[in-house]
């Protein structure tokens, strides 16, 4: 197995991690981070910082699974593994880069998220891991 293919399974993994805590811990703290909002934002209905929290949510749980799912089956070989990576990673790092630009400035959080998808697609795309897993389309 390359070296590539290495990085990108460990990274893939570490993201997974990453994204499933932070979103279990958000769920496990979902009232507290819903009462925040509503104290600190002016003219915010609960229902409206419920809504927020559950978009705040979702999008990073869904991609924490998806993450976790092509770190497994990628030392499998399975090329539909790496282009899920590949998708989850790019996304991701939109994801990041959008929060990052909205927040009006980097935390320690959002830094290392962008790091490790810009590592990860980096690994993802590279000529090794290319040749190493097979390609999407049947030879017959």
């Amino acid at each position: 197995m390359p070296t590539s293919v290495r990085v990108a399974i460990v990274v893939m993994g570490v993201l997974a991690a990453l994204l499933l805590l932070n979103g279990g811990l958000l769920w496990a703290g979902f009232d507290a981070a819903v009462d925040r909002i509503v104290e600190d934002v002016e003219d915010v209905t609960r229902d409206e910082a419920e809504n927020f929290v559950m978009l705040s949510l979702v999008p990073y749980l869904v991609l924490g699974v998806v993450l976790a799912l092509a770190a497994l089956f990628l030392p499998r070989r399975q090329p539909w593994a790496r282009w899920i990576g590949v998708a989850a990673t790019a996304l991701l790092t939109l994801l990041t880069l959008f929060s990052v630009l909205a927040a009006g400035g980097v935390t320690v959080a959002g830094l290392l998220l962008l790091v490790l998808s810009i590592a990860g697609l980096t690994s993802l795309m590279a000529r090794t891991t290319r040749q190493w897993v097979p390609s999407l389309r049947s030879d017959g």
